[in-house]
């Protein structure tokens, strides 16, 4: 991920922002892994490195997957919206009409905003639950289909760019929704020209694409957690209105959150299959039975 992204930065002139120092973060992290290693056994001792180091591993990942996800948008490959609303047309979805339905409704408009604004808060929660229930393998599996999801989300969206159905939108015609996940047309055509743009200072969202990564998001939480009983039962219920709202909140085109869930769940599959074939050798068996995850675990666990 991190090598698609400074590949694609270099050939098409993105420059990277400046992050923070991240010494003292780092030296908290070094600070945690020592202490879990001679603490006594405890259940902080035995949950906090999972949780953090998966943390890590996350954030990492999706940085660098928004990162290369800019950079690859910067091909500029022909964009497919004439596709898409065709794709649309044979679902027999009417976009306007159903945005419009939706604009009417406003207890609707507004639960279908707040699961749309859930994605993030859904991202972290496998990770949360699955460590502290420690509940190793199905925490592996999941950062590892996050990161399978993530880059086919990049791919496909580099080869099938949209401008979106934003390209309908005119936000004087509603009176609740605001689309407030799209991403301007000024925005993407910036992105899209030719030579060197500044990430930092080009004031570009989140881009709008088939697959929706906020479906994906909303297919592989659930699927991800679906042995904890309750909470799979209430992201089914929260999931249902993130994907419906990927089209009202994000401006995307019913097709795409389609693709999004078809993505998350043969990610899911894909890596469930690589964590059953890395059982089967002495060292993957050793390293799931460890009740404590060091950052070598981590890594190793996910190559």
């Amino acid at each position: 991920m991190i090598t698609t992204a400074y590949v694609g930065a270099k050939a098409t002139g993105l420059t990277l922002p400046s992050f923070s120092d991240p010494s003292l973060f780092l030296v908290a992290v070094f600070a945690l892994d020592v202490y879990c290693r001679f603490a006594s056994p405890s259940f902080v001792s035995r949950a906090a490195p999972i949780f953090v180091y998966s943390l890590i591993y996350l954030v990492a990942t999706s940085l660098a997957g928004a990162f290369a996800s800019y950079a690859t948008q910067r091909l500029a490959m022909p964009l497919q919206d004439e596709l898409f609303l065709s794709l649309d047309r044979w679902l027999g979805v009417d976009w306007l009409a159903f945005v419009h339905y939706i604009d009417d409704r406003p207890v609707l408009a507004e639960w279908l905003r707040k699961a749309y604004a859930s994605m993030s808060l859904q991202i972290v929660a496998p990770v949360f639950l699955l460590a502290a229930l420690e509940r190793i393998d199905e925490l592996r599996i999941y950062l590892l289909s996050f990161t399978i999801a993530l880059t086919a989300t990049i791919v496909i969206a580099a080869l099938f760019p949209a401008s979106s159905a934003i390209t309908l939108i005119d936000n004087s015609m509603f009176h609740e929704l605001r689309f407030a996940g799209r991403t301007p047309l000024d925005h993407l055509t910036r992105l899209r020209e030719a030579g060197p743009l500044n990430f930092a200072n080009s004031g570009i969202g989140g881009l709008v694409s088939f697959p929706s990564f906020h479906a994906v998001v909303g297919a592989l939480t659930p699927l991800s957690l679906r042995s904890v009983r309750p909470v799979f039962y209430l992201l089914c219920l929260v999931d249902a209105a993130l994907l419906v709202g990927t089209v009202t909140d994000g401006g995307h085109y019913a097709v795409d959150p389609i693709g999004g869930v078809a993505v998350a769940y043969l990610s899911y599959r894909f890596a469930r299959r690589i964590e059953a074939r890395r059982n089967q050798f002495p060292l993957g068996r050793r390293l799931a039975n460890t009740p404590t995850i060091t950052a070598r675990a981590i890594c190793s666990a996910m190559h």
